[in-house]
């Protein structure tokens, strides 16, 4: 009973992970699930639902199917839908119900694509994991099923950038993937494709003959760390926050310096999030040992609370700051300095210790009688649209008028 939730929310699950990493690329893409996990999903954690086209599918999973363990319904369904839209491949998952009856993902992949003629991936998500992982294994199946082989090896200076981990779950649609883009663009350096936000399967076919891969979110790092296995692309983890932050980040992308923000060399050994999605007690409370109040506390998903950290310091060299992520699943090369606590009676005592807390706004539910201690900075993948006109743009310069706002 710790690991309820009385007043806070939960972050999109692995199913809406998957779906946000593959939504532009062409795909037909199946919720197993009786109904709701769609409308929940286009509802509160895909703006592009509105004006972008896609192919997004609830499979409708009947009791008696379920205790019969019956398949053959879905794979028909799924085959009759392929027959009609002629997708560039099929994606299935899962949500809680087949995961409690032990659906054979792996095994409908086969079938369904022995059926249809048509690349299918089957994923083992659950909708009790969170979204990083989820997204992370998307990445990491279709690159490998639809990267081309590259035409010329990685060199440095780095030039040739690949985006990983840009979706509207950590990005919104408010301005800064566009923002991200420019930037590059700005400083002379050519983006080579975005995972996935923007460009199609083309340009990702294309992603192997970069120079260099921006990890922009943990989503993207399982992916990046196989480009490097497979490719020797190396790897640069964080976002350019504020005017000095764009100098930085720019520069360590050109040296492709594997080391910025994580202090990681490249050498470590790959992660998978398939192993991330097996952890059945994803939402576990690490213990936390430091008790001593700080400045300030950041919760929020790993790469952000690296990248914010960076921004703030520049501003307040003498601040103390500690870092929070909810999410037990995320990469855990990742979490050096972070500490994951996700259940809600220690995330209050977190908040307590800090003079200020920078989190969704949701979190300030946490501490009603100090709710003016919260600052608020609306992560699409927990409070989804509700805060979505509040999400700043932080991307580059226009954070500093942000944070000169809130007297950071």
């Amino acid at each position: 009973m710790k690991q309820a939730q009385r007043v806070l929310s939960t972050y999109a699950v692995d199913l809406f992970g998957m779906t946000s990493a593959l939504f532009e690329l062409g795909g037909l893409i199946v919720m197993h699930d009786a109904s709701g996990c769609n409308s929940t999903y286009n509802t509160h954690d895909e703006p592009r639902w509105y004006d972008t086209p896609s192919m997004i599918y609830i499979s409708g999973l009947r009791e008696i199917d379920a205790v019969q363990g019956d398949d053959s319904r879905l794979i028909d369904d799924i085959a009759a839908a392929a027959a009609e839209t002629r997708p560039q491949f099929i994606a299935i998952g899962g949500s809680p119900m087949p995961n409690a009856i032990g659906t054979d993902f792996q095994g409908i992949e086969k079938v369904t694509e022995r059926r249809t003629g048509i690349p299918t991936f089957g994923f083992r998500t659950d909708g009790i994991h969170s979204y990083l992982p989820g997204a992370g294994e998307a990445y990491v199946a279709y690159a490998k099923r639809f990267l081309r082989e590259p035409t010329k090896a990685p060199q440095l200076p780095a030039r040739r950038v690949n985006l990983l981990g840009l979706t509207p779950l950590d990005f919104s649609v408010v301005g800064n993937a566009t923002t991200l883009k420019k930037l590059l663009a700005d400083r002379g350096l050519l983006l080579q494709s975005s995972w996935s936000m923007g460009d199609g399967p083309e340009r990702l076919a294309q992603a192997a003959d970069a120079d260099v891969n921006a990890v922009v979110s943990a989503t993207g790092f399982y992916l990046a760390q196989y480009m490097q296995e497979a490719y020797g692309i190396p790897y640069v983890v964080g976002i350019p926050v504020g005017a000095a932050g764009e100098a930085a980040w720019i520069a360590a992308l050109q040296r492709g310096d594997t080391a910025y923000l994580t202090g990681l060399r490249g050498t470590e050994k790959r992660l998978k999030a398939k192993h991330a999605m097996a952890e059945l007690n994803a939402w576990k409370a690490e213990q936390v040992y430091d008790d001593s109040p700080c400045d300030l506390v950041l919760i929020g998903e790993p790469v952000w609370l690296l990248s914010l950290r960076q921004f703030l310091r520049r501003r307040q060299p003498s601040a103390s700051i500690r870092l929070i992520c909810p999410m037990a699943d995320a990469p855990s090369l990742l979490l050096t300095d972070i500490a994951v606590v996700s259940v809600e009676d220690v995330l209050r005592s977190e908040c307590r210790k800090g003079r200020r807390v920078i989190a969704d706004p949701i979190y300030s539910r946490l501490l009603p009688e100090e709710a003016g201690k919260f600052i608020s900075f609306p992560h699409e993948a927990y409070s989804g649209r509700h805060y979505r006109r509040d999400i700043p743009l932080f991307i580059g310069s226009a954070m500093e008028a942000w944070a000169d706002e809130k007297n950071l």
